[in-house]
């Protein structure tokens, strides 16, 4: 076998502390200097060379031969100082322990042994020798030969290729099985022929990336398993042959539903040999060709040395990729020859070029870990902001193996900073942009996005809003929270060699709060963009028990609509919603979501042709009034659209009017997902506490789900609540009573108020004085409001849970008193749970108009009045 020699340098250290015995007879003896140096001996080689030649710490033993002096270092430093008698001495040496091994015997050395480990990151070595030190002359260092350490393991490289004929098998796993646990440091290890002995050592997944050709290294202990006469052919090398104790690899592998494994044992051929010595390589071309047949193979090797910038060019351009690559491909076999890389650079800012984040500097040596196979590196141009001065970078990669002969690739690469203009976002609407004054510049395939290539010098932007659309102005990320500048020119300059920027266009909207904000609004045209303040709570005003505080929400979305046309381009950008009408009228709900996507806020949409003050009727009370109810989309009582919406009361949202004008099903509606219609049963509800379920807070984020009340027996552990909350809040509409001692008649429009900007639910006393005339079952019934002066009130029931309760039979407008006030008399009795509705029915003869105390977890209709 052929050895290459080589010697670690380090710095040298004088030692102190050496033991040994001194007596009477061999006093008058002088110590003279002695000085050796350690260096690794070389591998054994198999297929190929190895580089593992590192020296960490050593134990040095010395015991005397001809003397009894003894001495024991433990050192750093691989160029051993000390004095001893001239003699003849044992001299022992362990390499890469990693500890001081303290005072041992020559024995207690010899049974010295070391326990296998999963991986290395330096190798354990040893050497034992006999050395004579001889005399020096006056005042000179005996210099001893190196003492050359040997490797206690064994190195094992794989390199797994399934053939193209072959390629429905998929690797999956490769494992070392039959390894030696303990082997002994300074002597040759005797095969175990017990089985406990060994273990299954190295083991890896191999990745779906790798289940065509995979390649790996790992260490093991020595295992002279000998050889089997007899065996020819690697076929016949299989577990029918091999010693029970023999080390091999084991290949996982599937094809189609089969699973499959490979033994490939090791040894010093293909055939007969199963010893794995230390201080040895030994590598594996395994190509997988089938079920059964297994074919290693050693061949010449060829080079390709490639980046992976040329490919990704952007107008000739590379871009800063901290994810770029430098491959240099070793195809076949390089044994008995070792390769070995370099990378220089000739232009640009080498300090800044890196390769595996180690700039390059004056050139850098590249480990070659796969011969054969892909050697990959990160490779990137690290600069704050590419100029016209430092763009350009040539570099060169060198191949040379120890035989002399070396292959040179040359690269040149030119950078630009990147500026991506998007303008295909989600929240975006109609535009484009404009890019002059750049490298280069074009429009990305099927988007209305851009990017541009620029020096430090940058480029302008010009930007160029669609018909029915405006500019507002230029931002730094899609969520259009920072904004550059509101000029449609923008005149960019890189401060980084990757950047977005971010066009925003906007509809061109009306904006519905222009004289206030509420938690409804009309909108009379359809086709149109129209906008609203997204952070207020309803009107935004304080009342009796109720505060206002400031949305903050960061995205919105349609939550359910009564036509698949009402609402579109549902935006939320710059503190507003905008949003477009279809083609069709009707209701809809917009929901407000901040960053956890929790519904914080909802708002009606009313999309008809309506202007309430142009047919508003003043009733006797001197209250004025809608002529329809809040959501009504027509005022043809036969129409079950002439219904409007209904509302749970106190709270803002509203529920879809009756299928038909004495059914008690839903209208059918277009519900977001995620936001269908449900009905909360507290007693369901799955929390620690049914009342979690009954609460304002709870109801905002689940503006879509009707709250029933939470009835017990007697018996049960919950106390019964008749509303849709627990704890009874009497303010809700903006009626300032709190209990039986202080009712008032005094309201103010409250943040839940669900009636449009500058309407508010009524009062009880707002209907005073009005008189029945008629009824058209089972549509509506017509009354005196003012005199002679009639309209018509719908008569759609009650809804609660899944179904209107009486439509047809009975109608209820909601008041904002949170008691009982009784019709005609006034008087009043305030209870918890009870509100005041007007009631219009049929059930009679005659018909007739009175008040209701009915619960408040019953939705009903709402006919708004003028604040």
């Amino acid at each position: 076998m052929k050895y290459l020699l080589f010697t670690l340098l380090s710095l040298t250290v004088w030692l102190t502390g050496c033991i040994h015995d001194k007596t009477a007879a061999d006093a008058p003896i002088k110590n003279v200097s002695v000085e050796v140096g350690v260096t690794a001996r070389p591998a054994e080689r198999i297929t190929r060379a190895t580089d593992e030649m590192q020296i960490k710490d050593l134990n040095v033993y010395l015991f005397g031969k001809t003397n009894t002096f003894k001495l024991h270092i433990y050192t750093q430093s691989p160029l051993l100082q000390f004095e001893c008698p001239v003699g003849e001495y044992d001299l022992y040496i362990a390499a890469n322990l990693h500890a001081d091994m303290a005072d041992l015997s020559p024995a207690e050395l010899e049974a010295c042994t070391i326990a296998s480990r999963p991986a290395y990151d330096d190798l354990p070595m040893s050497a034992k020798t006999t050395v004579t030190i001889a005399a020096s002359a006056q005042g000179k260092v005996v210099t001893l030969p190196s003492i050359q350490v040997r490797r206690c393991v064994a190195k094992i490289a794989y390199n797994i290729r399934v053939d193209n004929t072959v390629s429905d098998i998929e690797l999956q796993s490769v494992r070392l099985m039959n390894i030696p646990r303990t082997s002994p440091l300074f002597t040759s290890a005797q095969p175990s022929e017990n089985k406990a002995d060994y273990t299954s050592g190295f083991y890896s997944e191999i990745p779906p990336s790798g289940n065509a050709a995979y390649s790996g290294v790992c260490y093991v202990f020595e295992n002279m398993q000998g050889c089997v006469p007899g065996i020819t052919s690697q076929a016949d090398k299989s577990i029918l042959n091999a010693p029970e104790n023999a080390s091999y690899l084991l290949i996982r592998a599937v094809r189609g539903d089969k699973v499959l494994s490979y033994s490939i044992y090791l040894g010093e051929n293909n055939t007969d040999n199963f010893d794995v010595e230390r201080n040895t390589h030994q590598t594996f071309n395994i190509t997988i060709r089938g079920d059964n047949e297994v074919d290693t193979r050693i061949s010449s090797y060829t080079l390709n040395v490639y980046d992976t910038y040329a490919d990704n060019m952007i107008g000739g351009y590379c871009t800063y990729d901290v994810m770029g690559e430098l491959f240099v491909e070793v195809d076949g076999n390089t044994s008995p020859l070792t390769l070995r890389g370099r990378i220089t650079a000739s232009q640009g800012d080498t300090d800044r070029i890196l390769v595996d984040d180690v700039s390059i500097g004056a050139g850098l040596d590249l480990e070659l870990m796969n011969q054969p196979g892909l050697n990959e590196y990160f490779f990137y141009y690290d600069k704050p902001v590419y100029t016209s001065a430092n763009s350009q970078i040539a570099y060169t990669v060198t191949i040379e193996d120890d035989g002399g002969y070396a292959q040179s690739y040359d690269f040149e690469r030119r950078f630009a900073n990147k500026l991506y203009i998007r303008v295909e976002t989600a929240d975006n609407g109609k535009g484009k942009v404009n890019v002059s004054q750049a490298l280069y510049s074009a429009a990305v395939p099927g988007t209305r996005d851009h990017i541009a290539m620029c020096y430090e010098m940058g480029c302008t932007l010009v930007a160029l809003p669609a018909a029915g659309y405006r500019f507002e102005g230029w931002y730094t990320t899609d969520g259009y929270t920072k904004r550059l500048s509101a000029s449609t020119t923008y005149f960019y300059r890189p401060e980084s060699t990757d950047a977005s920027i971010f066009p925003k266009f906007t509809a061109a909207t009306f904006p519905l709060d222009e004289n206030g904000t509420a938690n409804c609004y009309i909108t009379p045209k359809l086709n149109t963009s129209y906008s609203f303040n997204a952070t207020v709570q309803g009107n935004g005003k304080n009342t009796k028990n109720i505060w206002a505080l400031n949305l903050n929400g960061i995205s919105a979305r349609m939550l359910w609509e009564s036509d698949s046309k009402v609402v579109e381009n549902v935006l939320y950008a710059d503190s507003r919603i905008s949003f477009s009408t279809g083609n069709a009228r009707g209701n809809a709900v917009i929901g407000l979501f901040d960053i956890t996507d929790n519904c914080i806020w909802s708002w009606h949409i009313w999309s008809v042709d309506y202007d309430p003050a142009s047919t508003a009727q003043t009733y006797v009370s001197g209250a004025v009034f809608m002529d329809r109810n809040l959501g009504a989309i027509t005022t043809d009582c036969t129409q079950p659209a002439s219904r409007g919406l209904y509302y749970q009361w106190g709270r803002k949202d509203p529920f879809i009017h009756p299928a038909s004008c004495n059914s008690d099903e839903r209208e059918r509606v277009v519900y977001t997902e995620g936001f269908a219609f449900n009905v909360s049963y507290p007693r369901n509800a799955g929390t620690e506490s049914p009342y979690d379920v009954m609460t304002v807070e709870w109801s905002i984020a689940h503006p879509t789900t009707f709250m029933s009340d939470a009835m017990y027996e007697d018996w049960e552990e919950w106390t019964s609540v008749v509303d849709w909350l627990y704890n009874h809040h009497p303010n809700l509409w903006g009626n300032v009573t709190t209990s039986n001692n202080n009712i008032s008649k005094v309201s103010l429009k409250s943040i839940y108020d669900p009636c449009p900007v500058g309407w508010k639910v009524p009062s009880p006393e707002d209907f005073a004085g009005i008189e029945r005339v008629s009824q058209s079952s089972p549509y509506y019934v017509t009354i005196h409001y003012n005199g002679n002066r009639t309209t018509n009130i719908p008569i759609g029931g009650t809804f609660v849970e899944t179904r209107f309760m009486n439509n047809g039979q009975l109608g209820r407008l909601y008041t904002n008193a949170p008691y009982y006030m009784h019709w005609g008399t006034w008087a009043c009795r305030y209870g918890d749970i009870s509100c005041t509705s007007i009631i219009f029915s049929t059930g009679s003869v005659p018909s007739f108009i009175d008040t209701s105390d009915y619960y408040r977890y019953a939705a009903n209709p709402i006919r708004c009045i003028r604040e």
